[in-house]
Parts: C-alpha cells; sequence; structure tokens
C-alpha cells in the first residue's frame, strides 16, 4: 500500500473517531434517560404494586400510566433534541476538515498547489442534507425514537398484563434502551463516513481526479462485498461506481489515482509549491 493510500485511511480513522468521541453525549443521555425511565418504573411498582406485581385493571383504568408514558415521553425528547443536534455539529465538523485535510494531504503527494474553495454554510448544508438513503438522518432519529416509544409501552403493557416483576420489566427496557442506543451510534457513524466520503469527492472534481481506488479497512468483520472491492479502480464520475460507505458502519475508503490521471497545475500567481511541514501550517497560509 503506497504511502497516499495510508495517510488517507489513518484520516479516515482519525475523522471516524472524533466523531466516536464527540457522539459520546447522546450515549450518556441514552444512559441517564434510561435510568430516569427505570427509576419511573421502580416508583410505579412501589406506589401502586401488590405483592410485587401490578394490578392491569388499576393502572389502565386510571390515569396512572398516562402520566408514566408522559414522563417517558420527557425523556425521549431530551434524547433526540439533543441526538439532532450533535450529529448536526459532527457533519458540519467532519465535512470540513476532510474537505481541507484531504486537499492538504493531495498537496503534500503531489508536490503542486491543489484548488480548493473556503467551506461556506451553504456549501456545508448543501452536502449534510442531501438524502442519499432515502431518508434524512433528522428523520431517522425521530424514527428511532418513536420506535423506542412504542416499544417501551408495549413492553410495559404486556409485562403487566402477565404478570412480571419490576426486575423482568426493567431488563426488558434496559435491552430496549441499549439496542437504540447503538443503532443511534450507528447512524451517526454511517453519516459520518458518508459525509467524509462526499467532501473527498468535492476535492477531487475541484482537481481534475478522473480515477478513484476503492480501500478496504481490511479487519475482522470486514464484509465479502467491501472486501471484493479492495483495489478495484472507478472512474470518478461513473454513475455505476460503488460509494462510500457501501453499508452502515462501512469503514472502507477511495483514493486519488493520480499517476497520469489528473490535469492538476502549479499555482499560476507564484509558478513555484511551497510544501508546509505541517498541516496546521498550511491551514495558517490558506487563512481556513
Amino acid at each position: 500500500m503506497s504511502k497516499l493510500n495510508k495517510t488517507f485511511l489513518s484520516l479516515l480513522e482519525e475523522l471516524l473517531n472524533e466523531s466516536d468521541n464527540d457522539f459520546d453525549t447522546v450515549l450518556k443521555q441514552y444512559k441517564d434517560s434510561r435510568n430516569n425511565v427505570k427509576q419511573l418504573i421502580a416508583n410505579l411498582f412501589m406506589n401502586h404494586g401488590d405483592d410485587g406485581v401490578l394490578d392491569y385493571n388499576t393502572v389502565y383504568m386510571t390515569t396512572i400510566i398516562d402520566n408514566f408514558n408522559e414522563s417517558v415521553n420527557t425523556e425521549l425528547n431530551k434524547i433526540s433534541a439533543i441526538e439532532l443536534l450533535t450529529t448536526t455539529a459532527i457533519l458540519q465538523t467532519t465535512y470540513q476538515k476532510s474537505y481541507y485535510k484531504s486537499a492538504f494531504v493531495l498537496e503534500q503527494a503531489i508536490g503542486v498547489n491543489v484548488n480548493f474553495n473556503h467551506v461556506n454554510d451553504f456549501i456545508l448544508n448543501e452536502f449534510i442534507n442531501q438524502n442519499w438513503s432515502g431518508r434524512h438522518f433528522s428523520e431517522r432519529i425521530w424514527l428511532n425514537q418513536n420506535a423506542l416509544r412504542e416499544s417501551l409501552s408495549n413492553n410495559l403493557e404486556r409485562g403487566i398484563r402477565e404478570g412480571h416483576k419490576l426486575d423482568k420489566i426493567a431488563k426488558v427496557f434496559d435491552e430496549e434502551f441499549n439496542s437504540k442506543a447503538y443503532q443511534s451510534q450507528r447512524l451517526v457513524r454511517t453519516e459520518t463516513a458518508r459525509i467524509i466520503s462526499e467532501a473527498r469527492d468535492q476535492v477531487y472534481e475541484e482537481n481534475g481526479i478522473e480515477q478513484v481506488q476503492w480501500l478496504a479497512t481490511l479487519e475482522t468483520g470486514t464484509c465479502s462485498d467491501c472486501a471484493d472491492l479492495d483495489g478495484q479502480i472507478f472512474d470518478r464520475n461513473d454513475p455505476m461506481r460503488p460509494k462510500v460507505p457501501l453499508h452502515p458502519n462501512c469503514k472502507c475508503d477511495t483514493v486519488p489515482v493520480i499517476e497520469g490521471g489528473t490535469n492538476i497545475r502549479k499555482d499560476n500567481e507564484t509558478k513555484e509549491y511551497i510544501p508546509y511541514a505541517t498541516y496546521e501550517e498550511w491551514e495558517k497560509a490558506n487563512s481556513i
């Protein structure tokens, strides 16, 4: 594997890890809300239970469950709000970093100044709001929360009807929250991979890169489809070329094929290339 390919893969890993770290705020809210809801269940059993179980008619023929569900909705709305804000911020930051750092890596690799634009809010919104998978990520967030809300309600009703004790119902709620937290993280990881790829494609387009090579992150669990694509070269403008991410949690990458496949030119003003030792110096020199 070339140094250029290794650098692009390292940058991909760096940006995905940063996304995971920033998303910890959402996962903490999932945990806090899960604990709060479990406390609500405990209070429900303590205040209205008899011999460790709840009487179905007692709780469902009154406003007890309605009050409980209202409190649960408050917790789930907390999750949705912070998840939407955090995901949007992650994608905005990731696009900018992927765009500028990819331009830097390309410039260092080929030894000439590359073309790039300063990322503005219009560019960010254009790429972040693409419905690339049929639904905007914000819609998926709300759908996930509605599914969690419905699942909690159904499991609580079934548990009470079947005479389940507190610990059994609480365990089911644990599983539901943990499952939705995983799905939430998978969503942001997939969206992050997509936005990294979109930013890189923009750099490639602006600098005449005509072909890209698929690089699979080969590790335990790499899917066979991604592994089969590893090393294959595609025309960048080919509408049939596979796009990253190929599937949820995909960590593959596409890197530029630059040997004879680019029309990049030196800076027309200075007619020379000035190498920069670090990304920070390059960033400062370009007023980013």
